[in-house]
């Protein structure tokens, strides 16, 4: 699949997704901006990054490994709140808090971060 449609899919399929579970959603009109969308929860407004990915595991690995390609800081606490990572591989999105200096991601449903795996909780 072409990375750029992947990429729109995925914003796409979030939108929906948060729309199903009563989350307000706004998207910019210009692509330029650091995020790619704005979940309104009870007033609360989280700045969204979406990341997609078709990339299966290695032999004899559970994960997949999702680089953000943060090395020039783009991604700071002050312009990100959540990472939102889909997995054509796993069916589903790793919703993750941005820690501030995150350069990548480990997707798995079986690792520690299983428990970012279609958790739609925004805490």
């Amino acid at each position: 699949m072409n990375p750029n449609f992947l990429g729109c899919y995925a914003e796409h399929l979030f939108a929906a997704e948060c729309s199903r579970r009563g989350y307000i959603i706004s998207m910019p009109v210009l692509h330029s901006s650091t995020y790619d969308c704005i979940l309104d929860i009870d007033g609360r407004l989280l700045k969204i990054q979406v990341k997609s990915t078709n990339k299966t595991p290695l032999i004899n690995r559970k994960s997949i490994s999702l680089p953000l390609h943060n090395n020039d800081g783009k991604y700071t606490k002050k312009k990100i709140d959540w990472f939102c990572a889909y997995s054509v591989y796993f069916g589903g999105f790793f919703n993750f808090p941005n820690k501030g200096d995150m350069k990548s991601i480990r997707l798995s449903i079986t690792g520690k971060n299983s428990i970012y795996f279609n958790n739609f909780v925004f805490l």
